[in-house]
């Protein structure tokens, strides 16, 4: 038997060691293999969406490979550590260190080897249905199947220098314990964990904390900064002292400690908190960080939809632009020399500014008369004193958009004793800002409290085809943002922003956050089975006085199911409370999006936990 097939041989046989880690590592190729495929696909080269879908893919490349990296290493030093008396017995054997080297990196190359090539087959089979999927959410165009050899050549590249780094990374690991330790393994008795009392409250007020500051709403400037620390601090005690202070407090109370198996589940599980609290703290951050990042985006993009203003493009000019005719002739050159056939639209406007607590948001007043003439909106019986007020494209999802009584300023920013009463609150006209409609005896009474300006709307069709150079107009007409003395936006603008980004966003997201949630299950697996000879030891001397196999499988069931759900819900409770913030912020709706990603992970995470749990029973009873 050459030194290869030794190597070949103990992968195969440990088929049970290296099932989690060959499936996530295949996860984490196959979704760099169909980022990548769609990263380089020759539709996406031009195009302003295109450019900005190329950039974010770019980003979710590097953070998918950052991540396999310190994946991989846990992994791999898991697996050492489980085979720390085989490694002992080699040594006393005779083998060297310079084979013992070569032993483990021939191990790793043959792992990430099968891992890369399931992977890319993986990546090439789903590619057609990642193309549509992708092209669906951000609305493009359908994208072709391709040969994807750029793609497949830096995936097969940088994942196999991956795990090549990776297995001299670990070697350091075994070469730092002398033989006597390796062959001792995990066999030493371990002492029963003793919990600081001062730390475990310590953790508790720390999570109390942080979640306090986020019911108290307006978390803004270095708040959620400290939410955070003290959060993350909070979750380490709460795992690491915390929990097992809970547990032992448990024990004391005899009336539920000596009934029945609970005196098993809760003993090994006193040990089990204690040696997996750094796991559980990575696991519980990690998938709040997932939950809170597909769930930010799921409600934002619920949220913030396509809703649609009168015009295509639009332009204001205030009293004081020198720039208004450049502008103008800018405009309607583009849209010429681009085909697009368009009608224009001249409205006189007063920007004008009312009082709303501490702040003085902007709004444009238009005559009733041309609310109807040029949007088609008819307001009928609209008193002197009454406004009808239309919000923008980007603040109409928020709660309370407009007060019940506007007390509107003068242009030197002072009160007037002029006020509106909002009759009734209406779906936006256009996106620049919010509009109020008065009578046209009332605007002309008004209209000198506020700058006189002329609001220009351009209609036409195919708009979602002018993008590129509304963007390219935005930049020219607002330069660098200093002296400026109008105000432009576009449909195809609005619409990237409102649904198109966010969609870029939620489709990236989705992906990184799933691997980053596959990574946290497994992370639960490789534990639980680098200690599966402890524990068949452990239940087999239970057996021999009397306990039983069912009695078994309702103890290992209970630790599973706390083991696997105890960072979920942790995990969860960190989520509603960061995503508290966008309630308190006004986004109307968060319990949709919120059910909707909070169910979709726990459905995976319970049909992980069924699939482990029977086989870890099976391996158990044998």
């Amino acid at each position: 038997m050459t030194f290869l097939q030794f190597a070949y041989n103990n992968v195969t046989r440990n088929k049970r060691a290296y099932l989690a880690f060959f499936l996530s590592s295949a996860f984490s190729v196959l979704i760099f293999f169909t980022f990548a495929m769609f990263l380089f696909h020759p539709a996406l080269k031009e195009g302003y969406l295109n450019n900005i879908a190329r950039k974010g893919l770019t980003a979710a490349e590097w953070m998918i490979f950052v991540f396999s990296f310190l994946f991989v290493l846990y992994s791999v030093n898991a697996f050492l550590k489980s085979r720390n008396k085989e490694f002992g017995i080699l040594l006393m054997q005779g083998i060297t260190p310079g084979q013992l080297r070569k032993l483990i990196t021939a191990e790793n190359m043959i792992i990430g080897v099968m891992s890369i090539a399931a992977g890319i087959i993986g990546g090439v089979i789903f590619s057609k249905t990642f193309f549509t999927v992708g092209a669906y959410i951000l609305e493009m165009d359908a994208l072709p199947l391709y040969m994807p050899w750029k793609a497949l050549g830096i995936t097969a590249g940088g994942f196999l220098l991956l795990f090549f780094l990776l297995s001299q990374f670990t070697i350091l690991f075994v070469r730092s314990n002398t033989v006597i330790k390796l062959i001792k393994g995990t066999d030493k008795v371990k002492p029963e964990p003793k919990p600081s009392v001062l730390l475990s409250l310590f953790g508790i007020a720390c999570l109390c904390g942080g979640y306090g500051m986020v019911l108290k709403g307006n978390v803004h400037g270095t708040e959620p900064f400290i939410i955070l620390l003290l959060t993350v601090i909070g979750t380490y005690f709460f795992f690491s002292q915390s929990s097992i202070w809970i547990l032992r407090a448990l024990k004391k109370w005899k009336a539920f400690y000596l009934r029945g198996k609970n005196v098993i589940w809760v003993s090994d599980l006193v040990y089990r908190l204690k040696d997996n609290a750094r796991l559980f703290f990575i696991v519980s951050i990690i998938s709040a960080v997932a939950f809170t990042a597909t769930g930010v985006l799921a409600m934002y993009k619920a949220t913030v939809g396509a809703e649609e203003s009168a015009y295509e493009m639009e332009y204001i000019s205030y009293s004081d632009n020198p720039k208004e005719q450049t502008h103008l002739k800018d405009i309607e050159h583009e849209l010429k020399s681009h085909g697009f056939a368009y009608k224009k639209d001249k409205i006189d406007v007063s920007y004008i500014r009312y009082q709303e607590g501490d702040t003085v948001p902007p709004v444009y007043m238009i005559s009733k008369s041309d609310v109807s003439k040029y949007f088609h909106v008819k307001l009928n019986g609209l008193k002197n004193d009454e406004a009808v007020y239309f919000p923008g494209t980007y603040d109409r999802n928020l709660k309370n958009v407009a007060p019940d009584q506007l007390k509107l300023l003068n242009q030197k920013g002072e009160p007037s004793d002029q006020k509106l009463s909002v009759k009734e609150v209406k779906k936006p006209l256009i996106s620049l800002n919010a509009i109020i409609a008065v009578n046209d005896q009332t605007f002309d009474q008004f209209k000198s409290l506020g700058d006189k300006a002329s609001l220009y709307g351009y209609s036409y069709d195919h708009w979602k085809d002018s993008l590129e150079f509304s963007q390219s107009l935005k930049n020219e007409i607002y330069g660098n943002y200093i002296d400026v003395h109008s105000d432009f936006a576009s449909k195809a603008g609005t619409y990237y922003d409102t649904v198109q980004l966010p969609s870029l966003s939620l489709f990236i997201g989705l992906f990184i956050a799933i691997v980053f949630f596959v990574a946290a299950a497994s992370f639960l697996y490789f534990r639980l089975f680098t200690d599966l000879d402890e524990d068949r030891e452990r239940y087999r001397s239970l057996a021999k006085i009397g306990l039983s196999e069912r009695e078994m499988s309702q103890s290992v069931t209970i630790q599973l199911a706390i083991l696997f759900f105890f960072p979920f819900v942790i995990a969860v409770m960190h989520t509603l409370f960061a995503l508290r913030t966008m309630a308190v912020e006004g986004y109307s709706d968060i319990a949709g999006p919120l059910s909707l990603t909070i169910g979709g992970f726990f459905i995976f995470q319970l049909l992980f936990f069924l699939a482990v749990r029977s086989s870890y029973l099976k391996k158990m009873n044998k």
